[in-house]
């Protein structure tokens, strides 16, 4: 070991030890939990995800005359449907009347003129606007705004601006969050989130200014997950990595069932999307548990900030905590500043280089079915908003799941064995869906897709925060979401699509991305039980002398013994003396 590397480890085990000292598993690790990664998580959730599903697609035909005036009955209009709408096949291979053509005869007699036209009957495009199934929806921008038909792109196009909005927020913030702190940036994604989403019901009118909206209310989307929970992860024992990820999912999976149920009892869009926008803002309201991470600005030099966030920590773990900043700057000694070059660090060395690919091209195999997943859920036929509900309501169970299997087989096998099944499970989907009276068994199908994608996902944020050294952690786990949103902006028209085409094709592209997903996995090194790196160096060697077939073993465990505060900073100090 260089006398570098062995004043790195020394300062790294020092703080590990004063965390120790002030508690790196208490009253405030759990508060700091359910405050920030639960229930902030919970509302940020439904904020991501309001705007999704606001832009489902209801049923719709062409509206006429006598059904736009009121001035018909229902016995009236079953007589008349067949002369009104010419057949065709839905995506599902039905034969059924077209939702955006007529034919083009007189409606003004319809009643006296009532006859079946034959096959070469001119058809148009809806003259007299559009009716929609209200059974599920009273008001959304697609019924107000008519964006169906020939403007069906509109939504599709929306859900393309929010997953480029995540793009370039992610790039943004994610490096941001390791020059300027985590904090800042968290605090920041809280008022574009709350102002993007709520300014947008008044734009409706103006297409282009509600895009922008949405791109606004979508910027910072991953930071306000990433900041609080990379922050939890510096402050408590390494152990518990895989847990706190697990609260912070509990959090967003509760967000993500709740949101379509709130609409589906409002009914209104405009009211759902205050309702689950505006108490993002509440979360500035604990300044006593809204710290910045420590362990980030000791790697920055700035020990008294770093002792102000160290006794809050203290003080509310109730642990005396006496040390000052000379003692903390000789203890814990400011490494050697790295020269750092944001992503581009990310591909310093061959091997470093070759993580970063892999974990890009595992991001992109677990966004793109994702996204492409929640948005069939709003097509896939039925009450939409249970369909939803079922797709969040599976990811706790996959959750729960992922951490048992990345805490007993390791992150790796986990992540690429999940791949794998999510891949089969597609099989049978594309091989029913276009069997009459399947519905069922295709909508329970795809929950075991979402089931299986949910645990990839588990097991990758989890490696992605591990991986990468202090320096480059927000950083690098913000490329990879950056590259895979980039893609995933293809997953709305995966489902235009299967909507417009054939309902197999969305589940045939999946199956083939997420087979390469999980070939991709099995070659990212195991990090379960591994030792956090903090530098460079230890993140270009990381994992290079793992083998293939290896199944992580717990360290042997160590037994606490009460210290006094004196006892321990002597063995702090003792810590820190160079090797001789």
């Amino acid at each position: 070991m260089t006398s570098q590397e062995h004043d790195n480890a020394g300062s790294d085990a020092a703080f590990d030890r004063i965390m120790e000292m002030i508690g790196n598993d208490g009253p405030f690790q759990r508060r700091y939990n359910i405050i920030f990664n639960v229930i902030a998580v919970l509302f940020f959730a439904m904020c991501v995800v309001n705007v999704l599903l606001v832009l489902a697609v209801p049923d719709h035909r062409c509206s006429i005359p006598a059904t736009a005036n009121g001035t018909h009955n229902e016995t009236q209009y079953a007589r008349w449907e067949q002369s009104i709408y010419p057949m065709e096949f839905n995506s599902r291979g039905d034969y059924v009347p077209s939702s955006c053509r007529m034919y083009n005869i007189s409606y003004d007699n319809l009643d006296e003129q009532w006859t079946v036209p034959s096959n070469d009957t001119a058809t148009v495009p809806c003259q007299y606007g559009y009716e929609y199934d209200r059974t599920y929806y009273d008001r959304t921008p697609i019924t107000e705004q008519d964006w169906v038909c020939d403007r069906e792109l509109y939504g599709t196009n929306v859900f393309a601006i929010v997953r480029v909005s995540e793009v370039c927020g992610t790039f943004i913030l994610g490096q941001l969050g390791d020059r300027i702190g985590r904090l800042p940036v968290y605090l920041f994604s809280i008022v574009t989130a709350a102002v993007g989403r709520v300014f947008a019901i008044f734009s409706t009118d103006n297409y282009w200014l509600f895009a922008v909206l949405a791109f606004i209310g979508s910027f910072s989307t991953n930071t306000s997950f990433q900041s609080p929970l990379i922050i939890a992860m510096e402050i408590s024992k390494d152990e518990n990595r895989a847990a706190l990820s697990l609260w912070q999912l509990v959090g967003w999976t509760a967000g993500v069932c709740l949101a379509p149920l709130i609409l589906w009892w409002m009914r209104d869009w405009s009211w759902f999307m205050i309702v689950t926008s505006l108490p993002c803002l509440l979360f500035y309201c604990f300044p006593r548990y809204a710290i910045e991470s420590p362990r980030w600005l000791v790697s920055q030099g700035r020990y008294g900030a770093c002792l102000v966030q160290l006794r809050k920590i203290a003080t509310v773990n109730g642990k005396p905590f006496v040390m000052g900043e000379d003692q903390l700057r000789l203890l814990v000694p400011r490494p050697e500043r790295e020269k750092t070059y944001g992503i581009a660090s990310l591909f310093s060395g061959w091997h470093m280089s070759k993580l970063t690919c892999l974990l890009l091209l595992s991001w992109i195999c677990n966004t793109i079915p994702t996204f492409t997943l929640f948005l069939l859920s709003l097509q896939m036929g039925g009450n939409p908003f249970l369909n939803n509900f079922w797709q969040g309501a599976v990811e706790l169970p996959a959750y729960l799941l992922g951490q048992l299997c990345c805490d007993r087989l390791g992150r790796r096998f986990t992540n690429s064995g999940a791949f794998l099944a999510a891949t089969i499970a597609c099989l049978p989907v594309v091989l029913l869906i276009h069997r009459p009276g399947t519905e069922l068994y295709v909508t329970m199908l795809a929950i075991v897709v979402k089931f299986f994608v949910c645990i990839t996902y588990f097991a990758l944020y989890l490696q992605s925060v591990e991986l990468y050294p202090t320096s480059l952690r927000q950083t690098g786990t913000s490329f990879g979401i950056i590259v895979s949103n980039v893609f995933g902006a293809v997953g709305p028209y995966i489902v235009y699509l299967g909507t417009s085409r054939d309902l197999r094709l969305p589940f045939v592209a999946m199956g083939l991305i997420m087979f390469v997903g999980a070939v991709s996995a099995i070659f990212l090194p195991e990090t379960l039980h591994q030792k956090l790196p903090e530098t460079m160096d230890e993140g270009r060697q990381f994992g290079r002398d793992q083998r293939f077939w290896s199944i992580p073993k717990r360290p042997a465990s160590t037994t606490a013994t009460a210290r006094t505060i004196e006892t321990e900073l002597h063995e702090l100090q003792k810590l820190h003396k160079p090797s001789s």
